[in-house]
């Protein structure tokens, strides 16, 4: 048995143009998907999924398996050739079957052949709401890719294990948005505030300090599951990047400059200097067109209440929710303010942990 939890993200600031090489600020945050696995000697050769806020109980065969992660790849392929729209796969169960395959498939293969001859369980529970850019998906790919090579013997958290499991799990997240940054996977897994960069090809994560206003300074609000999927999001976020280059271009240095000042902030400055950049971010996004106009009315209710909000994530391209918004309120009660009164808090803790095993064997291993 492997049991092991991820916490969910929130992208403090710089969503969308660190697709494109600018930086983040990230935190991961205390709500957390927990997933069980076990060798299953009575299923052999079969993968069983428990996965009960889905209300879905399955069986597949290891080749099923295979196959639907190989499908789903080829179609990644094609989108990534320009060969036709991103098409992720609509089955409810698709982000943790393809997980699955994607964690055999990044396993040595005779590692690899030894656990398809086996039998797997998995159940996974999550405190993360889907669609609401709390990094649910980062965390059920993380957490069944770290799960299944747990049980298949690459145990612990050893730099190169760690790195093996963020690898896998980007590719399970290409497969649900299409181009995602990696970031959201990478801050799952190794939890804190991070500021996240592009080395060449590579992402960097670097801790940043956690000023004691930080806490209070920052509320998250869900303000619903968008219309729209991430993936839907990203790339008409990508449309508008090949159509007006030079335009969409400057837009991710409003925001990459929103990010250093919200990095200053965090350093040596206060919570009016990182409202003032929350602001500022919030407009390049608006500018970028994935802050539907209903959204942009609360935040417009917050920044009369002299606060400052933004969404935090994909967003949306229209309709009335956008996922989470980080609001910075100078004190008052979000239930204060109207234009978010009626907006459900999310209750939890930025700066948790990453990738935790609770396992009591893998944690001494």
């Amino acid at each position: 048995m492997v049991r092991l939890s991820v916490p969910g993200k929130v992208i403090l600031m710089g969503e969308h143009a660190a697709v494109y090489g600018r930086p983040a600020v990230v935190a991961a945050v205390d709500l957390r998907l927990a997933v069980e696995a076990r060798r299953d000697p009575t299923g052999v050769g079969r993968v069983r999924l428990d996965l009960p806020d889905l209300g879905l109980q399955e069986e597949h065969t290891w080749p099923a398996i295979e196959d639907f992660t190989n499908r789903a790849r080829s179609r990644w392929d094609r989108f990534q050739a320009g060969d036709g729209p991103f098409r992720p796969a609509d089955d409810r169960s698709a982000l943790v079957r393809i997980a699955v395959g994607e964690a055999a498939a990044s396993l040595p293969p005779a590692v690899s052949k030894r656990l398809r001859r086996r039998g797997l369980e998995l159940r996974l529970r999550s405190q993360l709401p889907v669609g609401a850019g709390l990094g649910s998906s980062a965390a059920a790919g993380v957490g069944v890719v770290a799960a299944v090579r747990a049980l298949a013997g690459r145990r612990g958290r050893s730099p190169d294990e760690l790195a093996a499991i963020e690898a896998a799990a980007l590719e399970v997240e290409r497969r649900q948005h299409g181009f995602p940054s990696g970031i959201d996977s990478g801050t799952v897994l190794r939890g804190g505030v991070l500021l996240v960069s592009r080395v060449g090809d590579e992402l960097r994560f670097d801790d940043l300090p956690r000023p004691e206003w930080l806490p209070g300074a920052v509320e998250i609000l869900d303000s619903g599951t968008p219309s729209q999927t991430t993936g839907a999001v990203v790339t008409a976020v990508r449309r508008r990047y090949e159509e007006g280059p030079e335009r969409t271009t400057a837009v991710f240095d409003r925001i990459a400059a929103a990010v250093e000042s919200f990095r200053a902030a965090l350093e040596d400055g206060g919570p009016r200097d990182a409202a003032s950049a929350v602001a500022d971010g919030h407009r390049a996004l608006v500018e970028l067109g994935v802050v539907p106009p209903a959204v942009a009315r609360r935040i417009a209710s917050v920044e009369a209440a002299g606060g400052a909000a933004k969404i935090s994530g994909a967003g949306a391209l229209e309709g009335e929710p956008a996922g989470a918004l980080i609001c910075m309120l100078g004190g008052r009660s979000a239930g204060t303010i109207e234009g978010i009164s009626d907006l459900e808090p999310v209750n939890a803790a930025i700066g948790a942990d990453g990738l935790r095993f609770e396992s009591p064997t893998v944690d001494r291993l």
